[in-house]
């Protein structure tokens, strides 16, 4: 018998807005075909990291809210240097993938999204999230960037190749799946 595997994600589970579980699984299938695991959202962070420590053989993908250098301080804080194998991080969040592919952003919002992002790196933004809201505050096609909804839809339209390529623990988690 095939043990399941399973991946805690930080998110909401609400779907009234858009269902990011949904989101995740369509950008993670694109690279792991076969191997898929059963996504779990936590409502959370601290949900997620509870679920994850409560589960033998899980993987944990959630936002580190920081850049690169607070890894090992978050690992400790949320008590997961026992699994830091099996825990991966989107740095800073969800929206680093996002401002990443700003052709994605000019499709979704059908405006040049790309041509007002500071030419700086994807992970070098502190809160990408705020900063796709100032950016899409008077869209006419979509209206301000909001998390769960748009954050849903924009899951399914990244190239899963390009993060692979561009993001290590994306990749790291694609390669503990195979």
């Amino acid at each position: 018998m095939v043990k399941r595997k399973y991946l805690f994600i930080e998110g909401t589970k609400d779907t009234s807005n858009g269902n990011l579980r949904e989101g995740f699984s369509k950008l993670i299938e694109q690279k792991a075909k076969l191997k898929m695991p059963t996504i779990s959202m936590g409502d959370g962070k601290s949900q997620a990291v509870d679920k994850f420590l409560n589960s033998d053989g899980a993987k944990l993908l959630c936002d580190l809210d920081a850049d690169e250098g607070h890894r090992e301080n978050d690992l400790e804080k949320y008590n997961l240097i026992e699994k830091k194998d099996s825990v991966f991080y989107m740095i800073q969040e969800m929206e680093s993938w996002f401002i990443s592919q700003p052709d994605i952003l000019d499709k979704f919002y059908g405006e040049p999204i790309s041509t007002k992002l500071a030419k700086k790196q994807a992970t070098l933004f502190s809160e990408p999230d705020k900063e796709l809201q100032r950016l899409t505050k008077s869209n006419k096609k979509r209206g301000q960037y909001h998390k769960v909804n748009h954050g849903t839809l924009l899951l399914k339209m990244l190239d899963a190749n390009k993060l692979y390529n561009e993001f290590s623990d994306f990749k790291k988690l694609i390669d503990s799946l195979k």
